[in-house]
């Protein structure tokens, strides 16, 4: 019986302890850091498994990372416009002495080493320009790291450097340096395809852009690139967005939200409820019994990194009969994806509010209680409603996709084309107007004097003076064409003798 109740007491330690580890565990987050802010500062602020993104500019400093887990990349995911400028010529931009760590999307100049691994496995680096630095990459006892699609040029030693280091894999990279690449172990220079070399002095006879013969990294650690390649193309590498809505953000416990997932390029999720909940569906509701401020966090990982995003959601207290009421933001909307050009149509369905605000993700607002907005660009947008009242105020947003244009490369589109009889006479002046247009299913005429037809080739009849623009508007299955003419039919007026 006594080891039983020992046997027991050991097991609630471990499952305090479990529970201890979790609550001090803090959710994947993002970190933004903007020009004139440091990306060392948020490095040195982020946790295992936080996202750094670093906003378009130039940043002079040299990176210190030694935080497992992390991912640095550029928001713009453009190294043309995102810049890392080393201190000088004896540090390194990134010095990374941490594990399964993403460098993603910049430009790194002018450092002892663009990119060190030092004692570093299981880290990802693609998507870089790497120049002028004395050696671009340098790898110093790191095992298993992948290196691909950057571009390694105008390095004063060598482009890569890997001493002490085995079983990486590099591929798909463009070297074009004095001295390419030095290495003492074995490394996978090539999967499908291999790497440019600017030195290369094979021949490509049966022209599939890859080397006939292999390109010898190092003779005795028997280090080839099989399938150099002729020219490098960088690939695009699809990296995860996270994107999610709550249909509300505030309101009285028990609360019970639905959350949504709109989130790209994800092969998994994982939410953080905030309350030691955890979630790896899409879309589910879940309850908040208790009151409090809770982060939902959203974690989408694909093979190449992972984004992270969050919503708070205040829970409160059960109002009592004296409580002041506060209002809850809620909204509907007609659709919710379509092709460009897209109208919805949203509804307000909020409660206890006094005044309304929307923001439609695209820079446009509006405050009326069911408005109708045109999205002319292809794109997520995330439009959020604001409910407000003298108590205080609650948000609630849902996310509406927009498409390119479904059109075919083969598709048949209309084009407008039209003639008149007559484009200048005396007040009444009637005029026959004969459409001339291609591949067309449906048309509309707008004479300019607030009338308009559907007829091919109608006859209309001006009876005030003046300059009129006439438009004609054809359309097909897939898609529509307009042709204006800017005061084309001028009218006159008469005198008594019916002169002009």
């Amino acid at each position: 019986m006594t080891k039983i109740r020992t046997f027991r007491w050991i097991c609630l330690f471990v499952i305090f302890m479990a529970l201890i580890l979790i609550s001090e565990t803090g959710a994947a987050g993002n970190i933004y850091v903007s020009p004139g802010g440091s990306i060392q500062a948020a490095v040195d602020k982020a946790s295992s498994g936080d996202t750094i993104l670093v906003k378009p500019g130039e940043y002079k400093e040299s990176v210190q990372i030694n935080e497992d887990n992390l991912t640095i990349i550029s928001d713009s995911k453009n190294p043309d416009n995102t810049v890392i400028i080393g201190e000088n010529k004896e540090n390194n931009a990134f010095n990374v002495i941490a594990h399964d760590v993403t460098i993603s999307g910049f430009s790194i100049v002018n450092s002892k080493c663009g990119i060190y691994l030092n004692g570093a496995q299981n880290c990802f680096i693609s998507d870089n320009d790497i120049s002028e630095n004395y050696i671009g990459i340098c790898l110093s006892k790191s095992d298993n790291n992948t290196l691909s699609n950057n571009i390694v040029y105008s390095n004063i030693d060598c482009g890569i450097k890997s001493f002490a280091s085995a079983g990486n894999a590099i591929y798909n990279n463009c070297f074009n340096n004095t001295n390419n690449a030095r290495e003492n172990e074995f490394n996978v220079w090539n999967r499908t395809a291999g790497n440019y070399w600017s030195d290369y002095a094979g021949q490509d006879k049966d022209g599939d852009g890859i080397g006939d013969m292999a390109y010898i990294i190092n003779h005795r650690t028997n280090s080839t690139d099989y399938r150099p390649l002729m020219n490098f193309t960088p690939e695009l590498t699809a990296l995860p967005e996270a994107i999610f809505t709550s249909d509300v953000t505030v309101g009285y416990a028990p609360l019970t939200v639905e959350f949504i997932d709109f989130s790209e390029n994800a092969s998994s999720l994982m939410w953080d409820l905030g309350n030691l909940k955890t979630s790896d569906s899409s879309d589910f509701l879940h309850t908040f019994f208790n009151e409090g401020n809770y982060r939902v966090t959203l974690n989408a990982t694909n093979e190449n990194g992972s984004d992270s995003t969050y919503v708070t959601i205040n829970v409160l207290k059960a109002p009592g009969p004296s409580d002041p009421i506060l209002p809850a933001a809620k909204i509907s909307a007609n659709v919710t994806s379509g092709y460009v050009p897209l109208t919805v149509h949203f509804v307000d369905f909020s409660e206890n509010e006094d005044s309304l605000s929307w923001s439609f993700g695209d820079g446009k607002k509006s405050c009326c209680p069911d408005p109708r907005h045109t999205f002319c660009c292809p794109g997520n947008y995330t439009v959020s409603l604001t409910a407000k009242n003298k108590n205080g105020s609650s948000s609630t947003c849902v996310v509406v996709t927009v498409l390119k244009p479904a059109i075919q490369p083969s598709a048949v589109l209309p084009v407008a084309k039209f003639s008149a009889s007559t484009t200048r006479g005396s007040v009444p002046l009637t005029v026959e107007f004969v459409d001339i247009s291609e591949n067309v299913t449906s048309r509309l005429w707008d004479f300019g004097d607030g009338n308009q037809s559907a007829e091919k080739s109608p006859e209309h009849t001006y009876t005030s003076p003046g300059n009129y623009t006439v438009g004609l508007t054809v359309g097909n299955e897939n898609g529509n064409d307009s042709k204006e003419i800017m005061n084309l039919i001028q009218v006159e007026a008469t005198d008594s003798t019916g002169n002009a």
